[in-house]
């Protein structure tokens, strides 16, 4: 009689630890679902943003696409300006026809980013070059070069922006200026190519890269989980 007493307490303990298992289970899944729910509506909002902010800026530039060569938001929520009219070879100053470009564009592009500042984490102005280096320079002493080069640019370009009369003159424009726009060199890191051939001229460009708060949450959300699951 004792070892079938013994035998019914061992199957009630092992029946209890099935169901806090079963418990555990059911717990891990519910936050699986929220996080999963997060991921969705953080993807949702980029989007959304995304799309809306694509949607003006086109509305805005539509009519200035071909004779500025610029793209919008294609591989991206960016604009990018493709001509080796903006800069001289090799040189970091601007070109007196991308100046008049920068005029029109800046004023404009301001207009429709403020809509959205409070959505908005980082206006991104990068300097790309192609992969060529002068012929005295090594791959690495060309491809140092050509960060200095890009880096130089998209400075260049920054400034300009931001001595534009209506912004230099408007506190707010400045005060999120400064807190929201940021000037990359990428060099050679990031070539255009087609059918994996590079693209010389499409290579050599600046892009004005717009990233959204929405974005950051994302990727905050993301990290967290990698954390947790660590």
């Amino acid at each position: 009689m004792s070892f079938l007493s013994t035998s019914s307490k061992e199957d009630d303990t092992w029946i209890s630890a099935a169901d806090m298992m079963a418990g555990l289970m059911m717990i891990f899944l519910f936050i699986a679902i929220i996080y999963i729910q997060n991921i969705s509506k953080y993807f949702d909002d980029v989007n959304d943003v995304r799309d809306e902010i694509c949607t003006d800026l086109s509305n805005e530039f539509s009519a200035d696409l071909e004779r500025w060569d610029m793209t919008i938001c294609e591989g991206g929520l960016l604009i990018r300006f493709q001509s080796d009219s903006n800069f001289d070879r090799a040189s970091s100053s601007l070109s007196p026809d991308f100046e008049r470009l920068l005029d029109s564009f800046i004023p404009r592009l301001f207009n429709v980013i403020w809509q959205y500042k409070d959505s908005v984490s980082e206006l991104r102005i990068e300097g790309h070059t192609d992969s060529t280096v002068r012929s005295w320079d090594s791959p690495l002493t060309g491809y140092i070069y050509n960060t200095k080069l890009s880096q130089d640019r998209s400075r260049n370009v920054l400034s300009y922006a931001l001595n534009q009369p209506s912004i230099i003159s408007d506190d707010n424009y400045l005060s999120w200026a400064f807190a929201s726009i940021t000037a990359h060199g990428m060099s050679s890191s990031d070539l255009i190519r087609k059918d994996d051939v590079e693209l010389y001229e499409k290579s050599r460009r600046v892009e004005f890269r717009i990233k959204t708060k929405a974005e950051n949450a994302l990727l905050d959300l993301v990290t967290e989980l990698k954390r947790n699951g660590s």
